[in-house]
């Protein structure tokens, strides 16, 4: 993030939460953390990975409101917003295919993705070079490249990697090749 934005985390947050969703009516889960009375969050549901999710940012200075299930059938919702920004959050266990299908997913679905890669036994060389390879995926008759998920310009990627202390940032325009 710019640090000559104005305003907290927690104001930008605030701000695009009201913006995006004007009539809610958060609920405060615990600190810097807000969730929407229209997203399930049964035995069923991603809340508890998602809160966990949002619980790993949090504890670095974020603030996350984890936002509404979509009233319609129609399009994919993200899951969050983090400091003014759309987040979507994928966990990822398996291997480097798993990892590139959930990547090239979530750019259909937001700008920007939190990547908690705690259970999966990539190192950070394999998940930044699989990622690298997913961003610069040419289309064939036989699989869809970048271009036919991504539906954004720029977007960042948080990393949150097994057996590494705090975030990976990485600008999705940085793992274009030249």
């Amino acid at each position: 993030m710019d640090p000559e934005e104005t305003g907290t985390n927690a104001e930008r947050a605030k701000e695009a939460a009201d913006r995006l969703f004007p009539d809610e009516k958060w609920i405060k889960v615990e600190d810097g953390i807000f969730l929407s009375p229209n997203r399930a969050i049964g035995k069923r549901t991603n809340y508890g990975e998602e809160l966990r999710n949002a619980r790993l940012l949090r504890d670095l200075g974020s603030t996350i409101y984890l936002t509404p299930e979509p009233r319609s059938g129609t399009g994919k919702k993200y899951d969050a917003i983090v400091n003014g920004l759309i987040f979507e959050f994928k966990n990822v266990g398996g291997n480097t295919s798993t990892l590139e299908k959930q990547f090239l997913r979530s750019r259909s679905q937001a700008p920007n993705v939190f990547l908690n890669m705690e259970n999966s036994p990539l190192s950070r060389r394999k998940i930044m070079s699989t990622l690298y390879g997913a961003r610069n995926r040419q289309g064939t008759s036989r699989r869809h490249g970048y271009d036919q998920y991504n539906r954004f310009s720029g977007g960042t990627i948080i990393l949150k990697v097994r057996g590494q202390d705090g975030l990976i940032n990485v600008s999705v325009d940085d793992l274009k090749a030249p």
